[in-house]
C-alpha cells in the first residue's frame, strides 16, 4: 500500500533562516473536524507552566484519532525524508495539546536545544478562522541577536510545521488576540543519516 495520502497536501522544506518543514492540508478534512470535536468534548483542563516571562498551557492529547494520525508511519516517513535521518517519537514527552488565547503572554525568543539530544519538534495547528489580526504567528530569527523575525509562519488550521531543536534555531510566538490558538506538539528523537533520504 502506498504511503501517499488520498488527499493533496503541499509540503515545503524551507532553508531560510534555518531549515524547517511546512505542510499544508496535512490531514483529511474529516479527521481535522473529528479531532476538534474530540477536543471540545474532553473535560480535561490545561495545566499551566511558567517559563520566565512566558507560560505554557498544555494537556495530554486526548483525541485517539489525532494521536494515531500524528504518530503514524506517514508522519515518521515525512520527517525522516525531510531531515535525512532516523526519527522516533520521544515517549518521555508524548503528544501534547497546547493552547494560547488573549490571556496568554507572548512566548519570547528562545531555542529548544538540549545538550546531548538531537530532536525534532513538530506542531499541527488546529484552530480555524485565523486572521492576521489574531496574531499567534511563529516567528523564526536568523540568530538570537535579531529583534525582527526573518520569517513568520501563520497558524493556519491543518498546517504542520517541524524543525530540529538546535541552539541556533531561534524562534518565538507572538501574542494571540481575540482567538484561541490550539496546536499539537510532538517531540521526535532524531539520528542523522550519512546521506540524504529521498522524499
Amino acid at each position: 500500500m502506498s504511503d501517499a495520502p488520498p488527499w493533496r497536501w503541499k509540503a515545503s522544506f524551507v532553508a531560510s533562516p534555518w531549515p524547517h518543514l511546512i505542510v499544508d492540508n496535512f490531514l483529511p478534512r474529516a479527521l481535522v473536524e473529528k479531532s476538534n470535536a474530540d477536543i471540545k468534548a474532553s473535560t480535561s483542563g490545561f495545566e499551566i507552566e511558567a517559563r520566565g516571562r512566558a507560560q505554557i498551557e498544555y494537556s495530554l492529547l486526548r483525541s485517539e484519532a489525532l494521536w494515531k494520525a500524528i504518530y503514524s508511519r506517514r508522519t515518521i516517513h515525512l520527517l525522516s525524508s525531510a531531515f535525512a535521518g532516523v526519527v522516533a517519537l520521544n515517549r518521555e514527552n508524548w503528544i501534547q495539546l497546547r493552547r494560547m488565547n488573549s490571556q496568554t503572554p507572548e512566548f519570547p525568543r528562545h531555542h529548544d536545544f538540549v545538550r546531548n539530544e538531537d530532536s525534532i519538534a513538530s506542531f499541527l495547528y488546529l484552530s480555524e478562522q485565523w486572521t492576521q489580526e489574531n496574531g499567534g504567528r511563529l516567528h523564526l530569527f536568523m540568530d538570537g541577536d535579531y529583534t525582527s523575525p526573518t520569517i513568520s509562519i501563520a497558524p493556519i488550521q491543518n498546517r504542520f510545521v517541524a524543525f530540529q531543536t538546535k541552539a541556533c534555531h531561534w524562534h518565538s510566538v507572538e501574542k494571540v488576540n481575540g482567538w484561541e490558538r490550539l496546536s499539537v506538539l510532538a517531540l521526535w528523537n532524531f539520528t542523522p543519516a550519512n546521506a540524504a533520504l529521498s522524499p
